[in-house]
């Protein structure tokens, strides 16, 4: 049986920005099942649908540019699926695009652009050692991190996340 691969882009703002990491997977998995969605399952005593998610949002932290991927049997219209999704989704929860793949995300050409306010100055100087500066205005800065290893704690000492907005890219401009 082919199997093909799907890459779906989504928005996480607002109230959805409160979901957490494990709640929004299972929420994506019950959509999909619910729009009966051809999924490929794992093999085994307790299978499960093959889905790929990105590195995980801490809450308060928007998502504009967010990814996951699936593995279906069969291949099925994405504009009528992309409008059925979105009318089940929570309100800040968006699919924006997707598309059909050849092979899956490789973590290590994964980069966030994040965009930080500016609340205290050990932030700078924390951004300037874990990643790279390529804006500085009053109030906010904008770095990139490489997703690899990469670890919310280390740039964000006190816990502070709130007003942060992620956008996921990879290397090589695929996304």
């Amino acid at each position: 049986m082919k199997v093909y691969k799907l890459r779906i882009f989504y928005r996480k703002e607002g109230l959805s920005r409160f979901i957490s990491h494990l709640s929004f997977c299972k929420l994506i998995e019950r959509s999909l099942r619910r729009l009966e969605i051809p999924l490929n399952f794992s093999k085994g005593f307790t299978p499960h649908p093959k889905i790929s998610y990105c590195p995980p949002l801490p809450i308060p932290i928007s998502g504009t540019n967010e990814f996951f991927e699936i593995e279906v049997f069969k291949i099925f219209d994405l504009e009528i699926f992309i409008q059925n999704i979105n009318s089940i989704l929570p309100e800040g929860t968006q699919i924006k695009n997707c598309e059909w793949i050849e092979k899956k995300f490789s973590l290590s050409l994964l980069y966030g652009l994040y965009t930080i306010p500016l609340l205290e100055d050990i932030i700078i100087e924390k951004a300037e050692k874990f990643g790279e500066i390529v804006q500085k205005e009053k109030g906010f800065i904008k770095v990139i991190f490489k997703m690899e290893n990469f670890s919310h704690k280390k740039i964000f000492v006190n816990g502070i996340f709130d007003g942060i907005i992620r956008e996921l890219f990879l290397k090589n401009g695929e996304i």
